[in-house]
């Protein structure tokens, strides 16, 4: 279930020495709406171009597989977890949900 879905919580957390960090927590989930009105717009359009080169009889017309497999590695960006930690002590967190 989670190769379909784009993420729902990008989670930043960013840790200096002797300082206070700080974290940033954007729920991506607000954005699902306007990305699948985009998202419809776009396959409606690409499946268009697409039948149009096509009929043409044009070499390349994978615009639609092209929006569907942009799809599919934002999905697949759900469950990444980065660290980094930079010459100077300073920690950074990356969570994707």
């Amino acid at each position: 279930m989670n190769a379909i879905l784009p993420p729902l919580v990008i989670d930043v957390r960013v840790r200096e020495p002797e300082k206070r960090g700080f974290r940033i927590w954007f729920p991506f989930v607000i954005l699902w709406p306007l990305l699948f009105l985009v998202v419809g717009f776009l396959l409606l359009i690409t499946v268009l171009v697409d039948l149009a080169l096509l009929l043409a009889g044009a070499e390349y017309h994978h615009y639609t597989l092209l929006v569907l497999s942009t799809l599919r590695l934002l999905a697949l960006v759900r469950g990444t977890h980065a660290r980094v930690h930079s010459s100077d002590s300073t920690l950074v967190w990356l969570d994707i949900y």
